[in-house]
């Protein structure tokens, strides 16, 4: 069985390819999404850097609007 930080980059991985082709996507936005969608034991934090750490790789950029 997949840990949880295994299951949060997969969902992260989704609401990515989702915003595929969006110039700028939001933080809090995106957060909010991946808490509705897990309902993640993780900090914001943690969940940040996560998101941050994975868009940066896709060549996205995200508005720091927390």
């Amino acid at each position: 069985m997949p840990d949880q930080n295994t299951l949060i980059r997969a969902a992260i991985g989704r609401l990515l390819s989702e915003k595929t082709g969006v110039a700028v996507i939001s933080m809090s936005e995106t957060i909010n999404e991946l808490l509705e969608m897990t309902g993640a034991a993780l900090t914001v934090e943690t969940l940040q850097d996560l998101l941050l750490e994975m868009a940066e790789a896709r060549g996205m950029t995200v508005a720091l609007d927390v």
